[in-house]
């Protein structure tokens, strides 16, 4: 799938930018807020669940998406502890569990389920 891809570079950059936005926000003092009931748990999964989907588009093998499942379930799990070490946010093994559900939830949306939104905005642009 990756060689389908012809702006693989932009694609991978910006899967980069997102996994870095997801780090900062676990480890801001005052992250973005969701204001609706259980939004911090919500606000996991759908990250993670972006994160997921996102390179899933990208990496159409199911090994090569189990690492990159992998990854999230300990990157989200990793900031989890470190947030314990700080001193104005904590651990929180819902907060972890959410992360690795969203991981599960981006998979399972990931193609053929959904389109591969990355390989149709190339077509889109692509000259003919």
């Amino acid at each position: 799938m990756a060689d389908s891809l012809r702006l693989l570079r932009l694609w991978n950059a910006i899967g980069f930018a997102l996994v870095l936005f997801v780090v900062y926000q676990s480890l801001n003092r005052q992250p973005i807020e969701v204001t609706v009931i259980e939004g911090n748990l919500l606000g996991h999964l759908v990250a993670y669940a972006t994160l997921m989907l996102w390179y899933s588009q990208i990496h159409g093998s199911v090994r090569a998406r189990a690492i990159c499942a992998a990854g999230f379930v300990l990157l989200g799990f990793a900031l989890e502890v470190a947030q314990g070490f700080t001193d104005y946010r904590s651990f929180d093994l819902l907060d972890a569990a959410a992360n690795a559900g969203g991981a599960a939830v981006g998979w399972l949306l990931a193609p053929p389920r959904l389109p591969n939104f990355l390989r149709m905005l190339e077509s889109l642009f692509s000259p003919s």
